[in-house]
């Protein structure tokens, strides 16, 4: 038997899965977090100076990063969405989606013979129609494209 697989894992407790699933939530919040706070910051810093050009004269991402953290502290709207934005993003989606799992399939009876789903019949053909003719010289008429 495999030492690494641990047969208990799978009878846990309520308690036991609530435990794990805070603590999941709780690093993923956290990642999140960092990198709304340390990640985006650069790229945004990144981006706006090759679209737009230098942050300022003799400015870097550090002058960048100072302004960021003190927009934060002084409640700047812009600066807490760049912040919070991934995390929200994030849980955004998955409250759009938590309902959402495999489709369920009907119970097959294991006692009656499998029979595949039958396939329609095909529509029945329709003859062609014969060509119209002129009346006055027997032959099929003939059609003028407009122009």
């Amino acid at each position: 038997m495999n030492a690494a697989y641990d047969d208990s894992a799978d009878e846990l407790s309520a308690e036991q899965r609530r435990s794990r699933r805070l603590r999941f939530e709780l690093i993923f919040a956290s990642l999140g977090l960092a990198f709304g706070l340390f990640l985006l910051p650069a790229l945004v810093y990144w981006v706006g100076a090759a679209l737009l050009g230098a942050y300022g004269e003799k400015a870097g991402l550090s002058t960048f990063y100072v302004d960021f953290f003190g927009d934060l502290a002084d409640g700047a709207g812009r600066a807490w969405i760049l912040a919070l934005g991934p995390l929200v993003l994030v849980y955004v989606l998955r409250a759009v989606f938590i309902g959402v799992g495999p489709k369920k399939t009907a119970a097959v009876d294991e006692d009656e013979p499998y029979e595949p789903p039958r396939r329609q019949a095909p529509p029945p053909r329709r003859e062609p129609q014969p060509a119209r003719r002129d009346k006055a010289s027997g032959r099929p008429s003939r059609v003028e494209p407009r122009l």
